[in-house]
């Protein structure tokens, strides 16, 4: 599996736009199990093309998330299937949303910032020892704080550089020459969604990296709220040039990260972005095509007495729920219901969705 340098990729792309007209972006698939690995990398392989793998910190840790991987696992997982395929082309270990409770037990042990932060450096330590080449350092929740109060920027800031200052030490511990960060974040608790606060990011960091001279530890991805969100698929190529032309001179492109179900992906490249992730909706393809098999099944068992249902929809749903997982993607006037109370075209969103939380259980692998 090629490990090249991602920043030498993602500054590539600005030169072949700019002087060239060859527009690309870099598609980050999220890892959440080993039928979308797999499949992210035959795809790779298919197209020759590089391809990332942003794996957040509820999927992949030390604790093995909810894939069932530590971070050495699933680096070997991911180079076992370019071996078995004999793809040695880029294929890039990511971590995403980096940050202070944004692992979901961070929250739910009502950690302290110091105990989350700990545990934030200690996965970024395991990141960079099994081989990840971008981490995206994503201090922008704060639940020490109102929920309806986005922490300030001069926070968000303050901590992005204290992680990424965390994380050059541990590279120069483990003589890795350079790594590749990604910084931001598209949602609106993080306060970085209007252009002005946006502005006053980039000016902030820029400042705050050189104060600690890690200027050269400058982010090739910067996250942006470009349209998208969990409930919409309009992306917007207007706003998207724009930060385009804020970022480029800054050796930065643009990265979204709700490109799921995205009504007009080829806008994307058209505009500038350089990296998309894509996550729910590779859930959802699988769990779609697991419930066509369940189908399937049911049509076949009257043919051949003495067969049992495997009840594997049913069992399915009782991991989701049982998981309380998909209460976290609630809408407002859903709030507190049970889960067999909300409509059914919600609940089975929150099914396709909250599947990749119980994938490798093992009643549900059973």
């Amino acid at each position: 599996m090629a490990m090249d340098n991602l920043n030498r990729w993602v500054r590539a792309l600005i030169p072949l736009r700019d002087e060239h007209n060859t527009r690309i972006t870099l598609l980050a698939v999220c890892p959440n199990s080993p039928a979308v690995l797999e499949a992210a990398v035959i795809a790779a392989a298919r197209t020759q093309s590089p391809m990332l793998f942003a794996a957040t910190l509820n999927q992949v840790d030390l604790d093995g998330g909810y894939t069932g991987w530590t971070q050495k696992a699933f680096v070997s997982a991911l180079d076992t299937h370019a071996k078995k395929i004999g793809w040695d082309g880029p294929l890039f270990p990511c971590l995403d949303h980096g940050g202070p409770w944004l692992k979901d037990l961070h929250t739910l042990q009502n950690l302290s910032l110091a105990e989350t932060m700990n545990s934030v450096k200690a996965s970024i330590k395991a990141s960079l020892e099994a081989g990840y080449r971008l981490l995206h350092v994503d201090p922008t929740v704060d639940r020490t704080l109102p929920d309806d109060q986005a922490p300030p920027i001069e926070m968000v800031v303050e901590r992005t550089v204290e992680l990424i200052a965390y994380a050059e030490a541990e590279c120069q511990q483990l003589g890795i020459d350079e790594i590749s960060y990604e910084v931001g974040t598209e949602e609106v608790h993080g306060g970085l969604v209007d252009e002005s606060s946006f502005d006053a990011f980039l000016t902030l960091l820029r400042d705050g990296l050189a104060v600690r001279r890690l200027e050269d530890s400058w982010p090739c991805f910067i996250v942006a709220k470009v349209g998208t969100d969990l409930h919409t698929t309009d992306f917007d190529p207007r706003i998207a040039e724009d930060l385009y032309h804020k970022v480029a001179p800054l050796g930065s492109l643009i990265k979204g990260h709700y490109t799921d179900w995205v009504a007009n992906p080829a806008d994307y490249p058209a505009s500038g972005m350089g990296g998309a992730n894509v996550g729910p909706e590779f859930t959802a393809a699988e769990f779609d095509a697991l419930s066509e098999l369940s189908a399937m099944e049911r049509e076949q068992l009257p043919r051949h007495p003495g067969w049992e249902a495997s009840g594997f929809i049913e069992t399915l749903e009782e991991a989701v729920i049982a998981s309380g997982r998909w209460k976290k993607w609630l809408q407002a006037d859903e709030t507190g219901r049970d889960f067999r109370q909300i409509d059914e075209e919600r609940r089975l969103w929150l099914l396709q969705t909250g599947a990749r939380y119980i994938w490798s259980e093992p009643r549900v692998q059973e």
